[in-house]
């Protein structure tokens, strides 16, 4: 354990020489602990540091799991579930994962080409994550063909098995080379070579060839900071995404006893009968309201109406409400439960020209209450479910003292 910082010399990245390596041996330089995890710096390693959007590898030193891995100043730091023993080290990759960060990796820098050729598109940002990868392209909005034909462009440049190479180059000579987008260090810079179709910058682990990359598929697009991001899969990834999405479309056309091709047509058809049936199910409960609102007046011997309606939505206790005041010359103050809050309705017929609106901050000093209205009409609601009949009770005190009515 240390307290001072140590200036280790930087550790020989093996993942730049060889990103298929699975294992290495290597020698331990350094340990420390750090927020009260274990940590081991060796002279070499194979495993890959968070960096440039792609995230660290997992595997084992000396059979300890290695649990999370940074760089500081050229140094590989491994953060271990336990303390490690001994100064000789053997090392073995999550040979899944890295491979998985490999295809999803090289993929986007085709991708990115395929953005670029077709339509102009330029990279501002790349995320790898554990589900889907992201990339930030400079573009305002796309159509669905032109993103279907980067797609297959892609595709196209996966399909041709194309050698991917790495290899440094001084800062000098970097204008000899046609970069997609400039270094954001200095010095000797790694290239990755899509085989004179793609130069880009970058220390992330890559595929030899781009046939081991196998299907990119882009999956969603989205709107951020007035740019689109896309949502991508590769590989393996791909190959879960349509199993997940072929076993969902599966179990829709179980549902609706149809093909899966006729999934979209079964479902459109379902939801146009679903808004008949909901129209004709608020006429009926309009039809009931107005029977319910005379049934309530012709009971009640009070002009300030109230009732707690659990089971009723706040359209429902505003419907009540209205036609209460319609029918009557009445003051209506009626509650419901919806979720995880309640709604309280205020209602009053105009001609006894009572602004219904005073009693809000009497009740918004007992009890937390959003909304607003009309004088004759007041809707509120409050995330203090457990309070709904008191803020029902409450409103009914305050509108009878200041209407004079009973």
């Amino acid at each position: 354990m240390t307290e001072d910082k140590i200036n280790y010399p930087p550790t020989d990245k093996l993942y730049f020489e060889n990103s298929y390596l699975k294992e290495f041996r290597a020698r331990a330089i350094g340990q420390e602990i750090r927020d009260g995890q274990s940590l081991i710096i060796l002279d070499r390693t194979a495993f890959y540091p968070e960096s440039g959007g792609q995230p660290y590898d997992l595997g084992s030193l000396n059979g300890v799991k290695v649990v999370r891995v940074e760089e500081e100043d050229g140094v590989v730091l491994h953060f271990l579930e336990g303390e490690l023993a001994g100064e000789e080290v053997y090392g073995q990759i999550d040979w899944e994962r890295r491979f998985d960060h490999m295809q999803q990796h090289s993929g986007q820098h085709i991708l990115s080409q395929a953005f670029y050729q077709i339509i102009k598109g330029e990279t501002l940002s790349f995320h790898l994550g554990q589900e889907e990868s992201t990339v930030e392209i400079d573009l305002p909005s796309i159509k669905d063909e032109t993103s279907y034909q980067v797609e297959r462009l892609a595709n196209q440049i996966v399909f041709s098995d194309l050698e991917i190479k790495t290899y440094f180059l001084p800062e000098e000579e970097i204008s000899t080379i046609p970069l997609r987008k400039p270094p954001k260090k200095t010095g000797k810079i790694r290239i990755v070579e899509v085989d004179g179709l793609d130069y880009s910058a970058c220390g992330g682990t890559h595929c030899e060839r781009s046939g081991q990359i196998g299907l990119i598929k882009i999956i969603k697009q989205e709107k951020i900071r007035g740019h689109l991001r896309f949502s991508f899969v590769c590989g393996f990834r791909a190959l879960l995404e349509f199993e997940e999405r072929r076993q969902w479309l599966q179990a829709a056309a179980r549902l609706f006893s149809s093909e899966e091709k006729e999934v979209p047509a079964s479902a459109d058809r379902a939801l146009s009968e679903l808004r008949n049936l909901k129209k004709k199910q608020k006429k009926l409960e309009e039809n009931l309201t107005i029977f319910e609102a005379r049934d309530i007046l012709a009971k009640s011997q009070s002009k300030v109406i109230s009732g707690f309606f659990p089971d009723k939505s706040p359209d429902g206790i505003k419907f009540l409400a209205l036609h209460l005041v319609h029918e009557s010359e009445v003051i209506a103050v009626l509650a419901c439960l919806a979720e995880d809050s309640f709604h309280l309705v205020i209602a009053a017929t105009d001609s006894l020209k009572i602004d219904v609106r005073t009693v809000i901050p009497f009740l918004q000093a007992e009890i937390k209450l959003k909304g607003g209205g009309s004088p004759s009409l007041v809707q509120l609601i409050s995330g203090e479910q457990d309070k709904a009949e008191k803020a029902l009770q409450l409103a009914v005190d305050i509108l009878k003292k200041q209407s004079g009515l009973s």
